[in-house]
């Protein structure tokens, strides 16, 4: 049986929620990143789970999973990019098949689509959750619209993305590039990146409006 390992990123700055560190935002009765921590921990697979904190939160985070039930759980201090977050989380795997990196900042995950991405990589060294774009998408220059998009093969990417331990290891050690997500990093390198279905509620807090959607996601979920 394949070996799971998982990184959840919660380092980040949080500069477009003005000021608020979305991942320690109490969201449904818990502190947002619990939800993510929570729902890996539920599908029972995964060895470890390597949270990334930044130096603002990383001992509210150790804290925060200090209990038995998280003792496969281990908080590190991440670094100024996302990419270098995910690289540290890398190092601190000690052996694995795959692993799942996945965005703190998504508290709606659910373990149905973690579990997905589990059956998904069976066949692939790269796979990520994706949702069609409904909106009418435009090409704008200097505020004008010059071209309507095809959104007809348009789809937005999410997390958690899985990939063969090996192969995402290797890439971010020869990383370069400015990426915004993992999937970049391996089709910079001519590495397939297959999709899977996404989940529309996997929502990313970006704003504090996206925190209000979250609490209601989570709450209709609890009751």
């Amino acid at each position: 049986m394949n070996r799971f390992s998982a990184i959840i990123l919660g380092a980040g700055s949080g500069d477009r929620m003005g000021g608020i560190d979305k991942i320690l935002t109490e969201i449904a009765g818990l502190p947002s990143i619990l939800h993510s921590v929570n729902a890996f921990l539920e599908v029972g697979r995964f060895e470890t789970t390597i949270v990334l904190a930044n130096t603002e939160n990383v001992g509210q985070l150790k804290y925060l999973t200090s209990g038995p039930e998280y003792q496969s759980v281990e908080v590190v201090l991440g670094g100024i990019r996302r990419q270098d977050s995910v690289k540290i989380g890398l190092g601190q795997i000690k052996s694995s098949d795959f692993v799942m990196i996945h965005d703190g900042a998504r508290p709606c995950v659910s373990s149905a689509l973690i579990r997905r991405a589990i059956t998904e990589c069976e066949n692939t060294d790269a796979a990520i959750p994706v949702v069609p774009i409904n909106d009418t998408v435009k090409m704008v220059e200097a505020s004008v619209v010059t071209s309507t998009v095809d959104r007809s093969s348009l789809y937005a990417s999410q997390t958690p993305q899985v990939f063969r331990y090996k192969t995402i290891s290797e890439l971010h050690r020869k990383l370069t590039f400015e990426v915004t997500d993992d999937a970049s990093v391996a089709e910079i390198y001519g590495v397939e990146v297959s999709t899977f279905e996404g989940d529309p509620e996997n929502i990313k807090m970006t704003t504090p409006l996206d925190i209000e959607i979250a609490e209601i996601i989570l709450k209709r979920r609890n009751t």
